[in-house]
């Protein structure tokens, strides 16, 4: 279970995510102390990571200001002049302080705007990694979880697809079609074959890319994912999912729009979702933002992965039901060899994407990868 700090699960789970590189600085110490006593809602959670990232920047203490940037930015749903502020402060730090790997930054054309990306470059290397996130990330936070990759046979190509990162503000929105994308993306490198990781919502876009992207070898989910609709009914509970459920297939859009509006007001999660939905998405009310993220659905295309699956899961995970291992992996039917890896609590690593143990997921991918 993530540490309770401010007793919203939605708040304490991004705390824990945007200061698990730096527990063992103090003032990073005395800010998970402090944190409850300032943040209460979206207004304020922006305004104390602001605070604190200028503070560390002044401080020359790049990485952890990028990420508080980063974290400042989380809850700001609208392409605000404060949020681009937000987020050139965040690239900034970033790059002032990223040493894990040699790397070269691309922007790769796609659809009259360009796709962000990075290569992570080992000496030696013969092997590509490509790396896909998913609904909210942007591919400077991924990085850190790669300085597990250290050392191994592969380069390393982390990219935001539309929708993700900023790529939102050139109206590059959010698809479930991924394979798109990730062909634009190994057409301009010249990649003939690569391995591709998932992670969070990734997850499902990895497995929707390796079913028609059959440059894609070997597949791995970090962790599973198979339904954003997993998620909205682990939030909503049964009866309010029900009704979700069937405003969205008799298409009662007025009701489902007035039903949801009420029920974010005093869900901060469900406020997330949504506000942020809407600007990755580019839709603007709950009927059809949820119209659109139901086509993010695994259930029909996991015939066509016929590639050797590695499916890592953790039994707290608060966005994906553990079920959904068992699901993916007997409706895998064509693919190769197929690894899970469930998390316990006992491991630390049982949350989403085993953030706070991600160590031993990469043992687990580094394993998989080498056979």
């Amino acid at each position: 279970m993530t540490d309770v700090i401010t007793g919203n699960q939605q708040f304490d789970f991004q705390i824990h995510r945007f200061t698990m590189d730096f527990l063992q600085n103090k003032d990073v110490q005395s800010d998970l102390k402090n944190i409850a006593k300032d943040v209460t809602d979206f207004a304020t959670w922006t305004k104390w990571w602001s605070k604190r990232a200028e503070y560390y920047e002044e401080e020359d203490e790049y990485a952890i200001a990028a990420s508080y940037y980063k974290a400042a930015m989380f809850y700001l749903f609208e392409n605000t002049k404060q949020k681009v502020t937000l987020y050139n402060d965040f690239i900034r730090c970033f790059y002032q302080s990223y040493n894990d790997f040699d790397y070269e930054r691309y922007q790769v054309p796609y659809e009259g705007g360009t796709l962000p990306a990075l290569l992570l470059k080992q000496a030696q290397a013969t092997k590509t990694l490509l790396v896909i996130g998913g609904f909210d990330g942007y591919l400077e936070e991924l990085t850190s979880f790669y300085k597990y990759m250290k050392g191994t046979n592969y380069n390393i190509i982390i990219f935001d697809g539309p929708g993700q990162g900023n790529t939102s503000s050139q109206g590059l929105h959010f698809i479930h079609n991924f394979e798109k994308p990730v062909s634009v993306i190994l057409d301009y490198f010249k990649l003939s074959e690569v391995d591709a990781i998932g992670m969070s919502w990734g997850g499902y876009l990895v497995m929707r890319a390796a079913a028609f992207e059959k440059r894609i070898k070997k597949v791995i989910a970090l962790d599973v994912f198979y339904t954003p609709m997993d998620t909205c009914k682990m939030n909503l509970g049964l009866f309010k999912f029900g009704i979700l459920s069937g405003a969205l297939l008799l298409h009662q859009k007025k009701t489902l729009n007035r039903l949801l509006s009420k029920a974010a007001q005093n869900n901060i999660d469900l406020q997330w979702k949504l506000g942020n939905g809407y600007l990755l998405t580019g839709t603007n009310t709950p009927y059809d933002f949820f119209q659109d993220i139901k086509k993010h659905n695994a259930s029909h295309i996991l015939k066509y992965v016929n590639q050797d699956c590695l499916l890592l899961a953790g039994e707290n995970d608060q966005y994906v039901p553990v079920k959904r291992l068992k699901t993916i992996r007997e409706k895998l039917v064509n693919a190769g060899e197929i690894r899970t890896k469930l998390f316990t609590k006992e491991t630390g690593a049982d949350q989403h994407c085993q953030v706070g143990r991600v160590d031993l997921a990469f043992d687990e991918i580094k394993s998989f990868l080498t056979d």
